[in-house]
Order: C-alpha cells, then sequence, then structure tokens
C-alpha cells in the first residue's frame, strides 16, 4: 500500500500557510506543506491514524492539525487509499508526486507537473475573452517555465486565441493539450498563427485542436491571405515534436515550418567576384583562369552567426546561382583568415551545408569562398552567405490537417521534418464561404529551396487536397515509405535523392531528380515496392530507379540521364488515352517486367534521337486492343528473351530506332507489324552508322503471324519484322511462322528487309502452317533500299550471304530493285 511518512523538523509559523497543495512521495518519502516560499518539511514520533481531519480546504483546521503534530513530533503511515478524499483511482501515486486540491478531492501529481490554473491567470475556457484568455494563456507558460515546470497540463475547453496574438510556447517542456481547442478570433490579417514555436527546443505538444477563422475571415483588404496558419515551428526550433493535434480551417497551412532567411550578406557579379583562386598565402591567383573567387569577407564574429551557430554559402532567394553558372555540384572552398589576414587555410564544402563555428580553425573572424568557375561566363549573378534561423528535427506524429484553405502543411524551411501516421486531407477545396487558394496540395516543401533537407513522410494517409498529395520544390532528401497518396505527387525544381517505399499513389507522379544543369550530373528518384493505380508517371531528368513496383491503369513515361525498371507490371486499359509508355532517358534498362497494354490509342511514344543505349531483357510487352507506337529511338539496343505479343483486331504497327548498334536475341514478336529502322530520325532520312561491319544483329528470334486478318503494307509495314536503312545487318536462326486462320491471306511479308550494304541471311526457317486449303504464305521479301522522293543518300551495292535457309509452305523473294544493287 501507499504510504506518506512524515519525518523531524523545526517548528515553523503556520499563519501564511498556503494550503493550495500538499507534496509528498510515496512509501519512505516525505510530506510537505507547500507555501509561498517553497516547501516545509514536518515530523513527530506519534502516530496520529487517518488524516482525514488534516486533508481539508479549512485552512484553521489544518493549521491546527499540523501544529498539533509538530508539538507531538509524531511520525504518520498512513493508506492513501484509506483517505476519504484522497483520489487515488483517477492518478496511481508515483514517487515525487504532490496532492493538488482541486476544489472536491486531492489527486496525486507529479511535483514538475503544472495544472494551469484558469481563475489565477483570467483565463477562459469556454470561447470567451480573447485578449485575456491568450495573455492568460502566455502568462501561465512562462510562470511554469520560470519555476522549472517541465509539464504542463491545460483543463480542457475552448480557448478563443486573439486575433493579434498567439499561444507561445517554451523550451524544454511538455504540453498536453487534450481536449482543448484553440480557436481564432475573426479578424482580417493577411497572416496569424494560433500556436507558435519560436526559436525554442525540446518540446513536446500533445492533443492540441486548432481552428481558423477561415469562414469567418474577412478578406477585403486584398492579397492572398494565404499566411494564418494553425500550428508553426519558426527559426531556429530543434527537436519539436507535435503529436495527436489537429488543424483544420486556417486561412493558410494546418502545420507549417519557417526559416527566416538571415544572410551575412549578398554578393553580385561582377563587383564581388574575381578570376581565380586563393593561393597559400590567402591572396587571389589570377592565373587560376578555372576558378572564380568571392573576393569580399565576411565577418564570422557577430551575434547573427553566433546565434546559429553556422553559416553556408547559398544561391539568390529562389536557389538559383545566375546566368552562366551553377554550383550544386560544385566544390565549393572556404578559406579562413584571422582579424589581421593571416591565412589559416580552407576546407570543401558544398552550397546549402552547414559550416559549424566550432569546426572552425582557431582565431578564425572571417571567411570567403571560391570555386571551380569561368568568371567570364558569369552575367549579374546573385549568390548570398546565409546563416538563416531553420527549423530541425521537427517531427508530426498522428496529427491531422484539415480543411484548411491553402495547405494541409508546409515546409517553408527545414531539416530533418518528419510527418509519421498523419492523415492531410480535403485541404484548399471550397467551403461554405471561402475557396480555396494556391499551391493547394496536401504537403508543400518549397520555400528554402536545397535548405529543406531530409524530409520524412511515412504512415500517413494524405488525400483530397484540391491541387495533389504532395509537391517539393528543390529539396535534398525526401524519403516517403508506407504512406498513401490521392492525388498529384510532384517534385521537381533542383532537388536530389528522392525515395519511395511501399506506398499507394492514387495520382499522378511527374518530377525530376538532378541538381544542375548537367544531365549527368543528377541523382537518383527511386520508388521500391510501390503501387500506382488510374494515373500516369512521368519522371523526366536525373537517374530514375523503378524496382518490384505495380502500375494498375497506369501509363510510365521515363526520361533523364538513366532510368531502370525491375521487376515490374504495368496495366493499362483506357481506349481514349495515347502512349502508355515512353522511354526516352539516355541510358534505359529494362528487366524482369510485363507492360500488359489492354487498350489504348497507342502503346508508345518515344522522342526520336532521345537514347544513348536501351536494355530490354526478358521483358514482355502484350498488347491487345490498340495501334502500337515508337517504342525507342536509341543510338544502342539490346532486346534479349523478350516477348511483343499482340492479340487484338486492332493492328499494331510498331518500330525502334536504332542508329549504331542493335542485337536482338532469343525473343518472341507475336502478330506485330513490327519495324527497325537505322535512321533513329523522324521527317529526315538518315542511315545508321556504317562502320565497316555487321552492328546490327538479329539472331534466335521466333515471329508468329496467326491472326485473322493481315496489315496495311507500304514502306516497311507488313505483317511480321521489318529492316529498313541499316547498312550492315545479320539474320540468323530464326523461325518464321505463319499459321493459317481459314481465312486467305495471299502472300504475308513474315520478313522484310530494305537492304542496304551488306545483308547475312543466314539459317533461318520460314514455315506456313496449313489448317485450311487456302493461299496464305508467308514469305521472306528482299528488297533494295528504301528512298524517300527526293532522296539524296545514294543507293549502294549490296552482298547478300543467303544460306542454309528452310522454306515450308513459304519462299524467299528477290525484288528487281534488289537485283540491281549487286
Amino acid at each position: 500500500m501507499t504510504k506518506i511518512q512524515i519525518k523531524n523538523s523545526l517548528k515553523t509559523d503556520l499563519e501564511d500557510l498556503d494550503i493550495g497543495e500538499l507534496c509528498l512521495t510515496t512509501d519512505t518519502g516525505e510530506l510537505f506543506i507547500g507555501t509561498d516560499n517553497g516547501n516545509m518539511q514536518l515530523a513527530n514520533k506519534k502516530e496520529i491514524g487517518k488524516l482525514s481531519n488534516l486533508i481539508t480546504s479549512d485552512k484553521s483546521n489544518i493549521v491546527n492539525s499540523i501544529n498539533e503534530i509538530v508539538e507531538n513530533k509524531s511520525t504518520i503511515n498512513i493508506n492513501l487509499d484509506d483517505l476519504n478524499d484522497v483520489d487515488t483511482s483517477s492518478n496511481t501515486p508515483e514517487a515525487g508526486n504532490i496532492l493538488s486540491y482541486n476544489g472536491t478531492t486531492w489527486i496525486p501529481k507529479s511535483i514538475s507537473s503544472y495544472v494551469v490554473e484558469l481563475d489565477r491567470w483570467g483565463i477562459k475556457n469556454n470561447g470567451t475573452d480573447a485578449l485575456n484568455t491568450t495573455n492568460g494563456i502566455n502568462n501561465a507558460l512562462k510562470w511554469a517555465r520560470d519555476n522549472s515546470f517541465y509539464t504542463v497540463v491545460l483543463p480542457k475547453g475552448q480557448y478563443i486565441i486573439d486575433k493579434n496574438s498567439s499561444v507561445l510556447l517554451e523550451s524544454n517542456t511538455h504540453y498536453k493539450f487534450y481536449d482543448c481547442l484553440f480557436f481564432k478570433e475573426s479578424n482580417n490579417l493577411t497572416g496569424y498563427s494560433i500556436i507558435t514555436c519560436d526559436g525554442i527546443k525540446n518540446v513536446l505538444i500533445e492533443g492540441a485542436a486548432v481552428k481558423g477563422d477561415r469562414e469567418t475571415h474577412d478578406y477585403s483588404s486584398g492579397g492572398t491571405h494565404e499566411w494564418g496558419h494553425g500550428i508553426q515551428c519558426i527559426n531556429s526550433c530543434y527537436n519539436i515534436t507535435i503529436k495527436n493535434c489537429e488543424a483544420y480551417e486556417c486561412t493558410g497551412d494546418g502545420f507549417v515550418t519557417i526559416m527566416d532567411f538571415s544572410a551575412l550578406g549578398g554578393v553580385q557579379h561582377p563587383a564581388h567576384f574575381a578570376k581565380g583562386d586563393i593561393d597559400s598565402q590567402g591572396n587571389i591567383d589570377s592565373t587560376k583562369t578555372n576558378y572564380t573567387t568571392v573576393s569580399r569577407y565576411f565577418d564570422v564574429t557577430g551575434n547573427l552567426v553566433k546565434s546559429v551557430g553556422y553559416f553556408y554559402y547559398s544561391g539568390d532567394g529562389y536557389g538559383g546561382y545566375g546566368i552562366g553558372s551553377n554550383l550544386n555540384k560544385t566544390v565549393i572552398k572556404v578559406h579562413f583568415y584571422k582579424a589581421d589576414n593571416t591565412y589559416l587555410g580552407f576546407r570543401n564544402t558544398r552550397t546549402y551545408e552547414f559550416i559549424y563555428l566550432e569546426s572552425l580553425p582557431v582565431g578564425t573572424t572571417k571567411v570567403r569562398f571560391s570555386f571551380i568557375q569561368n568568371f567570364d561566363l558569369m552575367n549579374g549573378n546573385l549568390h548570398y552567405v546565409m546563416c538563416a534561423k531553420i527549423p530541425q528535427y521537427i517531427n508530426f506524429s498522428n496529427c491531422k490537417s484539415h480543411r484548411n484553405r491553402r495547405l494541409g502543411a508546409s515546409i517553408n524551411g527545414g531539416r530533418f521534418i518528419t510527418f509519421d501516421s498523419c492523415e492531410i486531407y480535403n485541404n484548399s477545396n471550397p467551403m461554405s464561404t471561402s475557396t480555396g487558394v494556391n499551391p493547394g496540395y496536401g504537403i508543400d516543401i518549397e520555400d528554402g529551396y536545397m535548405t529543406n533537407q531530409k524530409i520524412t513522410i511515412k504512415n500517413c494517409n494524405i488525400y483530397d487536397n484540391r491541387a495533389g498529395a504532395f509537391v517539393c520544390i528543390s529539396t535534398r532528401g525526401v524519403h516517403v515509405e508506407n504512406n498513401k497518396f490521392r492525388g498529384s505527387f510532384v517534385f521537381s525544381g533542383s532537388g536530389d535523392d528522392y525515395f519511395s517505399l511501399n506506398n499507394m499513389y492514387y495520382g499522378n507522379i511527374s518530377g525530376r531528380s538532378i541538381t544542375s544543369g548537367v544531365e549527368k550530373d543528377g541523382t537518383f528518384c527511386t520508388f521500391r515496392n510501390d503501387s500506382v493505380f488510374g494515373a500516369s508517371v512521368s519522371v523526366l531528368a536525373g537517374n530514375t530507379t523503378i524496382e518490384n513496383c505495380v502500375f494498375s491503369k497506369t501509363s510510365l513515361t521515363l526520361g533523364g540521364e538513366t532510368a531502370k525498371v525491375i521487376n515490374c507490371k504495368l496495366t493499362f486499359d483506357d481506349p481514349e488515352k495515347d502512349n502508355a509508355l515512353g522511354f526516352s532517358g539516355k541510358n534505359i534498362e529494362v528487366y524482369n517486367s510485363l507492360f500488359d497494354i489492354r487498350r489504348s490509342k497507342g502503346v508508345a511514344s518515344a522522342y526520336y534521337n532521345s537514347s544513348d543505349h536501351v536494355l530490354l531483357s526478358n521483358v514482355k510487352i502484350h498488347t491487345n486492343e490498340t495501334s502500337g507506337g515508337h517504342y525507342v529511338g536509341t543510338k544502342n539496343l539490346i532486346i534479349d528473351n523478350c516477348e511483343f505479343i499482340h492479340s487484338g483486331t486492332t493492328t499494331n504497327y510498331s518500330r525502334m530506332m536504332v542508329s549504331e548498334f542493335m542485337r536482338v536475341e532469343n525473343s518472341i514478336f507475336k502478330n506485330q507489324s513490327f519495324r527497325f529502322d537505322g535512321g533513329n530520325m523522324y521527317g529526315t532520312e538518315q542511315l545508321a552508322i556504317d562502320t565497316g561491319y555487321i552492328t546490327h544483329s538479329f539472331k534466335n528470334n521466333k515471329i508468329i503471324w496467326d491472326a485473322p486478318y493481315s496489315t496495311y503494307t507500304h514502306e516497311a509495314r507488313g505483317p511480321g519484322i521489318a529492316f529498313l536503312y541499316i547498312p550492315r545487318l545479320e539474320i540468323l536462326n530464326n523461325i518464321f511462322n505463319v499459321i493459317d486462320q481459314g481465312i486467305s491471306l495471299g502472300s504475308l511479308y513474315t520478313l522484310r528487309i530494305f537492304t542496304e550494304n551488306h545483308l547475312n541471311l543466314s539459317i533461318n526457317t520460314i514455315i506456313t502452317t496449313k489448317t485450311s486449303n487456302t493461299n496464305t504464305k508467308g514469305t521472306i521479301t528482299i528488297e533494295g533500299v528504301y528512298r524517300k522522293s527526293g532522296s539524296t543518300i545514294p543507293i549502294p551495292k549490296t552482298t547478300i550471304v543467303d544460306q542454309n535457309n528452310v522454306k515450308i509452305n513459304s519462299e524467299i523473294i528477290y525484288t528487281d530493285n534488289v537485283q540491281e544493287q549487286f
């Protein structure tokens, strides 16, 4: 059982005793009486039994009882459960607790916890008296801080927050706001906050509900009025957790982090830049023409930079570096100097990465910068040396944000920001008296650009927001895991390193992962174990890896430097839409994947001359009611162990354009009118590069035609495979099979070759399988070169090797025009 023990102490005058609290520890602890000046210890040797007469709201009784205990020097051992007016069921007593009188009973509570006394601070919890309530809450929170209360509890109720004020939280405090609604007094302000964390650290906020004045707001003053926020973390907030909170109907965003954009100064080209690099003496060496130096010095001893403890080199207000330079992937040198210009050396860094004061060489008072850059290419460039106050380690856990006018949540500056198990929905949609305002997403990461780094969104449900679920602009390091996103998902600008894992997307995905104007400098955007439904996916810059993903009723377009698709499945079924696939990246690799195109206006659309290398390995492209398309336009192509199978009644006309090298092996082409074009151009005739040796190979493949119809034949179209504009080609060890379906189709161009310089056609089998007595017959047709009207490309002499080919109910035909080329 829980015991109270009173130990020996000096007798004290009790006339000024404040009986608001009795302090206790359990079992072997002590009993204290709380006074205005602190705690008074009491002790005796005499047991007095129950404390019913002691624990009372009658001041004279408690004074007399304590005097009696002191006089008799008694020790008390009492079970709290035996006391008639102590409530131990609501709050189990723990070591270090106090007894607090709530007007009816006494309850145990922590000595470090403070329950805000509403009457003491003039606070109303019935939704009235905004000014006094807001001031009272803030005064109570300051008092709790000053008196070392690390947990603050606000009684349940509705608290109206003054239009010109905010609830201001303090550092190192756990706030319990369960069953508390903070709602904003109606106003005409362009911006406000309901609960604010401003430059504080080590704070946990629980249970708060905040409501803006969106429906009663006065927007008549003009402007967007988009800055009215629910809970905001601004400036150098650090280690803030917002848990089980709800924000709704704000004129701006439900939850927000905001940096202040403080800077040591800016530099403008050409005034603050010089040709050359810093030499070992700390002087500018103009002979190093590949470098540019920021000639201006920056003082790092001032209060501004000391207040944050770091500085960093950045671009302009929009994250750019101006005409003629892009420093996102450039090594930046920061050079250190003493006050008398003594050079202390340099260190390599990167733009937007902190340079901490504690890491500077001893004696450093000022710095300047240099980097690889041609001075003469720069034109009016504006850069900054920042020491912005940036919220860091901000965690939103199990929160809700909805019906806000602009965004559910926004990061306008922040690092290591996490949204965990949050529900963000129905933001920026119209309400009864107000409409939404842009951007209109569930979460937006934007202002601050690459200052924003390491953003994590996991276990969240983000849906039905007006513009989409998520957007980020120029952010370094975004991790989304195990979420449901309904609405568009956009990552753009000059950011890098995006990672998506185990997410469900019900909306379009678009973006890029690149950190400079040079495409090969792009970093990775990775989707793994994701599911996308009824949407389009378009990633057109950087390096994209898509692994173990399922795309249902979804189109996929990949560009950029590299794009890899591994172990994926895509289905597309929409007769009103075109281009289910688009592979236009410089380096495309697709492995072990199925693309099931059931209905569409076209299968694929690739940019001409767009790729350097395309590899398809164990890839199945199955089509039904769709007309085909341009799969790739590339310099180099490898197809191995793939299937191109068409089963619909709509004729499939498809092609791949390969200008330098091609190897197609061990694959199946069924009911396709498929064309391999060496030109890799559209509208302008062009041959594949003639190296003097065979560059294009088609080997060990199977071509099947068993459709009960033929195709329109012109150029290289026909029921099978065709080749044109390829100077040197080998077609070896393939099987061409026409299967008669009982309909007379005549001679089918199962293989049609427009021969250029050299053709090796060997060890192939062409067979027509008869199921009825028709004149259907498969043919291999050797044509002369194909040239458009007015072509200026000369017609070459031709060498053809034709050996060990087998014809079964079929034939190999040499046309007249190829005879003229021998």
